[in-house]
């Protein structure tokens, strides 16, 4: 037990404002834009498989594949989304620290 509890509270609270400093940009400047390139990459994926499905023979090799590349597309963007959310929550919980 200290004899001046609010010289701690004063130096965590210094810490948790320089960590949001630092972690903030890194959100901001890096993380963002590898996930919107990453979300964009699997809306791509999705649309190639959409093209594949619409003008590929029904039941033949390329309508499966194209229904794989959809499947595939859906669940990357539904990663990202995720990620970015968690990420939204991260920082939103750092600033307000």
């Amino acid at each position: 037990m200290s004899f001046l509890p609010f010289v701690e509270n004063a130096y965590a609270e210094v810490n948790a404002d320089a960590f949001g400093r630092v972690v903030n940009p890194i959100f901001t400047h890096i993380i963002d834009p590898i996930i919107v390139l990453l979300f964009a990459a699997a809306v791509v994926v999705f649309a190639y498989g959409v093209f594949q499905v619409v003008w590929g023979e029904p039941g033949g090799e390329t309508h499966e594949k194209g229904k794989r590349s959809m499947w595939g597309g859906v669940i990357g963007m539904f990663i990202m989304l995720s990620a970015w959310g968690i990420i939204q929550i991260i920082s939103n919980t750092v600033k307000g620290i």
